[in-house]
């Protein structure tokens, strides 16, 4: 009898086991639908933001080439040239206008006078408008694709950074253009997503997959469409405790505890934990690369550069472990870490050196992050550190969000940090962005540093940039002197330059930077 009641209670225990489990599982499924429809709405959103910025672009590039057409004075001479450089100016999305003189590349804004001219291959695309497409053409300064259109007598440049400042985590983003009445597609930006039969019959769709939630909005004036992809893991994971919580109304039943421990296990990320800890146990250390003045020699500067060398002894490299932050929302840790690390390591030289600056990598994050400010607050209260001691280097990923990082930028500046755009020259920036920035300095790409005596046009380009940053009131510090000869180049250049390069110096130890300031 004993034992027939202690199987009854087994049997009992399963059932409510199996209850608990049923229950739980509806409670998931409901959950996952009212994450997925959430994740629906706002693809949309980000579709209809896509095709806006295509249109946008569409209609500058239209605007710009009506205008270029018209040739003031002799083409290519001093005023058509000027000409295209105001049109260069005032666009926002295009990179450059040229001048196209007998199907070949006579001139532009950017480049100036080409000689010779040269002719681009056949177009990857003709539109029923007849105007001429190459799509991730590699550009002739910086080799890295762009978008080019050519009506008549002139082309202009379209970068990828034009929809730098639209790319957002987790989606997935591609811009085509379409030509329907041949059935041709060209894909201009990001990943092909959906087949070209999608695009080419030019609608507003759904396109979902197993895989993926999918969007398609095309334009109805002109012939680009836009495709946004979620995945739907990724649609799902930010409502996780959501669904989680459905989910427990029934697993409290029964498996309630297992299924969460089980969670708890699975959720740590493991490089988001072990920086973490890194930066908790002080494990990251600071590497200072020297800036000199070319024409003197003297050092005026130094880069502090984050390293990061585990307990296990492997070295993680910069890019790596602060793009993680950057997606975790944790980057402005890195930058309070490192803004502490120089105040407290470097500051007896800075103290001791009124006139030396330290300058520290930010992230677009930190420019409209309350904490960031308020750590510089403190920083500077407690170090006895000037203000113009400490300089804030961006990269041009980082002001892609113009409006934040011009008020930013007039914010920092009149609290006396210099402000520094980093990698200058490949990243895209127009001239009326870099003249609404409002900066400081400019760090001058190694791809230009890297063409010094080698004749490729890079360099033939570098005293154009060298006067429009003098032009602009900018200081130009040049990255990535190797040689004498690259040295030499930028030290005898008519505009006032600074280098940092391991032909100067390789990045040092706090000890060793004390050392050479005091040889420089």
């Amino acid at each position: 009898m004993k034992r027939t009641i202690r199987l009854l209670d087994r049997y009992a225990i399963l059932v409510c086991l199996l209850a608990g489990f049923v229950a739980g599982a509806l409670g998931i499924v409901g959950a996952r639908a009212i994450a997925l429809s959430i994740a629906r709405v706002n693809l949309d959103r980000y579709t209809t933001a896509l095709l806006a910025r295509a249109d946008s672009i569409s209609q500058e590039t239209d605007n710009a080439l009506a205008e270029a057409n018209y040739v003031k004075g002799v083409a290519c001479g001093p005023s058509d040239l000027r000409h295209l450089q105001k049109i260069a100016f005032n666009a926002r999305y295009i990179k450059d206008v040229a001048r196209v003189v007998d199907n070949k590349l006579a001139c532009s804004s950017l480049l100036g006078v080409v000689s010779p001219p040269f002719a681009r291959p056949p177009p990857d695309m003709v539109t029923p408008d007849g105007d001429e497409l190459w799509v991730n053409t590699p550009l002739v300064l910086t080799n890295k694709p762009a978008l080019i259109v050519k009506v008549r007598n002139a082309n202009v440049v379209i970068p990828p950074s034009a929809f730098l400042d639209l790319i957002q985590q987790p989606f997935r983003y591609s811009v085509a253009i379409v030509n329907t009445a041949k059935g041709r597609v060209m894909l201009s930006r990001g990943e092909r997503l959906v087949d070209d039969s999608v695009l080419i019959a030019h609608k507003d769709v759904s396109a979902d997959t197993d895989a993926d939630l999918i969007r398609v909005a095309c334009s109805k004036n002109h012939s680009a469409c836009a495709v946004a992809a979620l995945d739907r893991g990724e649609a799902i994971a930010p409502h996780s405790v959501f669904i989680i919580g459905f989910g427990a109304l029934g697993f409290l039943l029964g498996g309630f505890l297992s299924v969460i421990g089980y969670l708890l296990r699975r959720r740590p990320k493991p490089m988001n934990a072990r920086l973490r800890h890194a930066l908790q146990s002080n494990q990251l250390t600071m590497v200072f690369q020297p800036i000199v003045d070319l024409h003197t020699g003297r050092m005026i500067s130094a880069e502090a550069l984050i390293r990061w060398t585990d307990r296990e002894g492997r070295t993680i490299p910069p890019d790596v472990f602060v793009s993680a932050a950057e997606k975790n929302g944790t980057a402005g840790e890195i930058t309070a870490y490192v803004l502490r690390y120089v105040s407290r390591i470097a500051g007896p030289l800075l103290r001791d050196n009124p006139e030396l600056v330290i300058t520290v990598n930010i992230v677009a994050a930190d420019l409209s992050d309350p904490k960031f400010y308020e750590i510089l607050e403190q920083i500077f209260v407690a170090s006895g550190i000037a203000r113009h001691q400490i300089g804030l280097e961006l990269t041009e990923r980082s002001v892609a969000e113009q409006d934040v990082a011009i008020a930013a930028i007039a914010r920092l500046r009149a609290l006396g940090h210099p402000i520094y755009l980093d990698d200058f020259g490949t990243g895209y920036s127009s001239l009326a962005q870099l003249h609404d920035l409002n900066l400081d300095v400019i760090k001058l790409d190694r791809a230009f540093t890297n063409s010094v005596g080698t004749g490729s046009v890079s360099v033939s380009i570098v005293p154009q940039v060298l006067e429009m940053a003098t032009a602009l009131g900018l200081r130009v510090v040049v990255e990535g002197i190797e040689t004498d000869t690259q040295y030499s180049y930028f030290a005898s250049a008519p505009n006032h330059c600074y280098g940092q390069g391991w032909f100067i110096s390789k990045p040092l130890s706090y000890d060793a930077l004390v050392a050479f300031k005091a040889e420089h």
